[in-house]
């Protein structure tokens, strides 16, 4: 049986994982055209006309749009992206990553019913893909839920002892060559931070240098493209990589809370970084390299110096994501 505290978690990351996907789809939904030129078609899209580019865009989400129709507007999608224009592929790739996003919840509920839970934990091995756990059970029911939560776009995770869905941002790669390339920055850097989650349990699990990466990559999608349709989100996603190498996460501090030293991995690692990229213009690297000095004259321990440094040029309250 499943013990209240385990309840109780599960409840927890729902909830969590629930309020992100509404979070983005808030982003998302609220301007659908913003950022996507609605102009007429470029020269690249001389060979399809705009009328059957239209008719397609139309029968997407006809199909979209239906109860359980994520599958099969996917399917759709991916056979037909060729004969639209690049205004209409992009349109159509970020409404079924809304439609995903919307859908994710009751997704979830279904998969963290108690029983379901357990027939998955039963059969489920280390880094097992949604194909691979349904090769695994021997329950018609649940090969057919799987396989239905594959199909809709999401990938299986564990998280704090339970098994979730989450976006599968990797789905959307095949659609990368055929869309605007701000929304094909935004899949490449969704896919990296899905494949990988950065964060479970309230610690980090990536490593210290990935972190400044994924930042730094963040911080240039929003130079080159700041009226993207998807700016926000990437905005608030490089907030929250900011307080990860500032602060930490409650349970990987990057101040050791015993000894008051920075971790000695994150000590190596940013000033790896800093040195190897010291001729790169970076707001995000200028920053962290005036942080570092702080901090190496207050020998690595977190010192009033290095807290009030953090509180006049790193407030919390405007990175968190609230």
């Amino acid at each position: 049986m499943t013990s209240s505290f385990q309840s109780a978690k599960r409840t927890g990351m729902r909830t969590f994982i629930t309020a992100t996907a509404i979070v983005l789809l808030l982003q998302t939904a609220v301007a659908p055209l913003s950022g996507v030129a609605v102009a007429a078609s470029s020269s690249t899209d001389t060979k399809v006309t705009t009328a059957s580019s239209t008719t397609i865009y139309k029968t997407f989400q006809s199909m979209l749009y239906k109860k359980n129709g994520l599958p099969a507007a996917d399917t759709y999608l991916e056979s037909h992206i060729k004969k639209v224009t690049k205004h209409h592929a992009t349109l159509m790739v970020l409404q079924l990553e809304n439609a995903r996003l919307k859908a994710l919840s009751a997704m979830t509920d279904r998969l963290l019913v108690p029983n379901v839970q357990d027939k998955m934990i039963k059969a489920y091995k280390l880094n097992d893909s949604l194909t691979k756990l349904m090769e695994r059970t021997q329950d018609s029911d649940l090969r057919a839920l799987l396989k239905e939560a594959r199909d809709s776009g999401y990938r299986l995770v564990m998280l704090e002892g339970s098994l979730y869905p989450i976006m599968n941002y990797a789905a959307f790669v095949k659609y990368n060559s055929e869309i605007k390339e701000d929304i094909s920055s935004y899949i490449s850097i969704m896919t990296r931070e899905t494949k990988n989650l950065p964060a479970d349990d309230g610690a980090l699990v990536i490593g210290y240098q990935e972190i400044l990466l994924r930042a730094l990559g963040q911080e240039r999608f929003l130079e080159l493209h700041p009226k993207s349709n998807r700016a926000k989100q990437v905005h608030n996603l490089l907030n929250s990589y900011t307080l990860y190498t500032f602060y930490g996460l409650n349970n990987t501090p990057l101040f050791d809370y015993d000894t008051n030293k920075m971790v000695a991995n994150a000590q190596r690692g940013y000033n790896g970084v800093l040195q190897r990229l010291a001729s790169v213009d970076s707001e995000f690297l200028t920053k962290l390299d005036a942080f570092m000095d702080v901090v190496k004259e207050s020998k690595y321990e977190k010192t009033a110096a290095v807290e009030k440094w953090l509180e006049q040029n790193v407030p919390v309250s405007d990175y968190a994501n609230y």
